[in-house]
């Protein structure tokens, strides 16, 4: 059997490069060689033990890539060899109530461990230079639109997903807490949509970084209250939407309290870790709070996404803080590790 490379995880802080079985497409399929691939915060805590999994394993879920193979049943008017693609949802079984209902997102049989892809080893499976995909994984890209940038359609969709679950609107006062590049996405999200955006973050390059996009209401929560001065800045009436970015568990307290009367809170981040918080129920009553989570995507965020990069409304060529090739996924992943970098991308089959 042909084979092919892909970037295996063996253990805690054990990444070998290494030689696999090449997928074989089914009838309704097409093979993807991909080219571009995103080490998401997710791999990086698989990377240093934090993220549990069972080794050997296969990460990656934000990728890009070409088709070079399509089964028998795939419609050629829909989809053709040579077609530049973004590959999405693939853990999503298709099968279940939620799939079916179009919240793919939130897959009833979700795991970052199974077999996907053609792939005779677990995982998401960006890191192989091929996948085996049925077309209801695939969203278009743009001839403009590099396979670097596509790579992050995946973070982008969710970020659409959190913003549609908040209901942002027009004028709303909406704070971002974290200016990573989730923090980041929200942000530039938020003001497309007419919202009034207030981000707090400890990094002083971060919040340089935002200032250069043209985020001036930036708070140093080291050096004040960041609930304080989200009141003072609101005329003390609180935060319409406080999307709380960051893996830090004290902090959702926080975004309880920024928030206004009918104030809405989106717990954005994983939390690591993941320790209770002491949040009060009548206030949450009393103030008509909607606290939620927020997290994945579903089909129809990916193609908002989708049509944003490709459209030229988003532009994430900022937040590539380097590339290297498949040959170089560990020093890559150092890279990437850094809390100041943003994306690290891996290039394939270059």
């Amino acid at each position: 059997m042909t084979k092919i490379k892909a970037a295996v995880f063996e253990d805690v802080k054990q990444l070998e490069v290494e030689e696999i079985d090449r997928p074989v497409i089914r009838p309704d399929e097409v093979l993807v060689k991909l080219k571009a691939c995103a080490l998401c915060t997710w791999e990086q805590r698989v990377y240093v033990g934090v993220n549990k999994v069972q080794f050997p394993f296969i990460g990656g879920h934000e990728e890009s890539g070409i088709i070079v193979e399509a089964g028998d049943e795939i419609d050629s008017d829909l989809w053709q060899i040579g077609d530049r693609v973004v590959v999405g949802l693939l853990t999503s079984c298709g099968h279940c109530e939620n799939c079916r209902t179009g919240h793919e997102g939130s897959c009833t049989n979700f795991s970052y461990e199974n077999r996907v892809g053609g792939l005779n080893i677990r995982g998401m499976g960006g890191l192989a230079e091929y996948l085996a995909v049925p077309v209801t994984k695939l969203f278009p890209i743009a001839d403009n639109l590099s396979y670097e940038e596509a790579s992050l359609t995946e973070p982008l969709s969710c970020v659409v997903h959190s913003l549609d679950t908040a209901e942002v609107a027009l004028g709303d006062n909406i704070v971002v807490i974290g200016a990573g590049i989730m923090g980041a996405f929200h942000a530039l999200l938020a003001r497309q949509r007419g919202a009034r955006v207030i981000i707090s973050e400890p990094n002083q390059k971060r919040r340089a970084f935002m200032a250069q996009l043209g985020f001036h209401e930036l708070i140093d929560p080291k050096a004040e209250n960041p609930v304080v001065a989200v009141k003072q800045m609101t005329q003390d009436k609180g935060a319409d939407v406080v999307f709380d970015t960051l893996p830090i568990s004290s902090v959702a307290e926080q975004a309880v309290q920024m928030a206004a009367i009918r104030g809405r809170i989106i717990l954005y981040s994983s939390f690591h870790p993941d320790t209770p918080v002491a949040i009060s129920p009548h206030t949450l009553h009393r103030r008509m709070t909607k606290l939620m989570g927020s997290a994945n995507s579903y089909s129809s965020d990916f193609f908002k996404a989708m049509k944003l990069l490709n459209n030229g409304n988003i532009d994430v060529k900022p937040f590539i803080a380097g590339t290297v090739p498949l040959a170089k996924i560990t020093e890559g992943m150092q890279q990437a590790l850094n809390p100041e970098a943003y994306r690290i991308i891996v290039q394939m089959n270059r």
